[in-house]
């Protein structure tokens, strides 16, 4: 496996820019504008812009940082990344690239002084058909839960979810991997949530890590992302219809340094 160059943990270390992953201004995380910010007197307030991760972790250490600047395009979007090929992984693959990925976010979580879990997705008892999200590059199935049948299966998706993880501040201080999101079952019908684990003065910060190479982020309260199932969509037995609407729209993350991991870590695989 690739170790990440020595040179970007030096420039995070003395940065301080854990993960510049701030959404555009004009673009809401939400239908219902979601999006959070964080005050002078350090709460989240509703408003149009997404607080990053980098600015989350600067309000945890209240520290002064230097945010590392994101190469944009003309119309302020990040720059095409290169082109990862989609196959189809394992499960045990997957789980070795959630790892891979886990490894790196841990060390970083701790230097911003905020939690990250593996628990980045979990329901109750639902329907037979697929899970899957919305992004901005169009749906991304999450989890294929009927082995028989299609509903409406793998290549109905250009984009496969290989895991994710979760960031957010703990009520508990824990910094690095928190093991209690994993250990708390809820249930039938739900029940699973951060709301015991993540700091309602700060947001939480939900990655998916695409087939495509591709980190895709919702950010928002965790009065709306508290929920384990928050921000994915169901669809129903006919494997057509959607049971639950994904409400939220993941966008591609501007975190660079997320990116850049995601995409070494996927290229070991090829």
């Amino acid at each position: 496996m690739k170790k990440i160059n020595i040179l970007s943990m030096l420039a995070v270390i003395f940065g301080l820019v854990l993960f510049g992953c701030s959404q555009n201004n004009e673009e809401t995380v939400s239908n219902t504008s979601i999006s959070t910010e964080t005050s002078t007197s350090g709460e989240i307030n509703q408003s149009t812009e997404s607080q990053s991760l980098a600015e989350t972790s600067e309000s945890v250490t209240t520290e002064t940082t230097t945010s590392r600047s994101t190469e944009s395009s003309s119309d302020g979007k990040q720059e095409e990344q290169e082109t990862i090929p989609v196959r189809k992984y394992s499960e045990e693959e997957k789980d070795e690239l959630q790892q891979a990925f886990l490894d790196w976010a841990i060390p970083r979580a701790e230097e911003g002084g905020m939690a990250v879990t593996d628990t980045y997705f979990d329901h109750g008892a639902s329907g037979s058909g697929d899970w899957f999200a919305e992004t901005e590059d169009g749906e991304i199935q999450v989890q294929q839960q009927s082995t028989q049948e299609e509903l409406p299966g793998y290549d109905a998706y250009d984009i496969h979810a290989l895991k994710g993880v979760v960031f957010y501040v703990s009520t508990s201080g824990v910094t690095g991997y928190d093991e209690e999101p994993g250990e708390t079952h809820g249930g039938v019908g739900g029940g699973r949530d951060y709301g015991g684990q993540a700091d309602d003065d700060y947001p939480i910060h939900k990655y998916l890590l695409g087939d495509n190479g591709v980190v895709y982020e919702l950010i928002g309260s965790v009065e709306e992302l508290r929920a384990y199932q928050a921000g994915f969509g169901l669809y129903n037995d006919d494997g057509r219809t959607k049971d639950i609407e994904a409400d939220y729209t993941f966008k591609v993350s501007d975190d660079t340094y997320a990116q850049e991991a995601w995409q070494e870590i996927l290229q070991d695989y090829q």
